[in-house]
């Protein structure tokens, strides 16, 4: 089983790009339940232990904050993840903790992190700004690229 995840707070504008991926997703595309799982991971830190312990891959979607322009996607596999890169965010438990927590049960799925540099996370909005508005077809594209490598293709 392949987990999409969302992860963000979508009071906090492109804090929550990951949701809003998530929700384009559900609105554009369908998958077989059996081989892809679509999961709003919001801010719920501890809670997706149980859902990612059960995965096969999870391909996660987060903003990612540092210095690039606003609507830079990176991509990164589990092996080459940044640690430090996925901290300091809105999120009372960081992502990175969640998978460090899935490596102590004696098991953690492939990950496959899509992050997009967001221009604002502090106004209270769920709005995103312009140009994530504009990168969520490429993400999502992207995604649907990934899940084709795992030999899974939307229906």
């Amino acid at each position: 089983m392949v987990g999409v995840i969302g992860i963000g707070n979508i009071l906090l504008q492109d804090e929550g790009f990951g949701v809003h991926v998530i929700n384009f997703l559900n609105k554009n595309y369908s998958f077989n339940s059996a081989e892809v799982q679509l999961i709003d991971g919001s801010t719920m830190g501890y809670g997706l232990l149980d859902a990612i312990l059960n995965l096969e891959t999870a391909i996660i979607i987060d903003a990612l904050k540092t210095n690039d322009m606003p609507g830079s996607i990176y991509k990164f596999h589990d092996n080459d993840l940044p640690a430090n890169l996925m901290k300091k965010t809105a999120h009372e438990v960081e992502f990175i903790d969640v998978i460090t927590m899935c490596g102590l049960t004696g098991f953690t799925p492939k990950l496959i992190f899509f992050a997009v540099v967001p221009q604002n996370c502090e106004n209270v909005s769920m709005e995103l700004t312009e140009p994530l508005k504009l990168c969520i077809p490429s993400v999502a594209d992207d995604i649907v690229k990934e899940l084709k490598l795992l030999n899974i293709t939307p229906l």
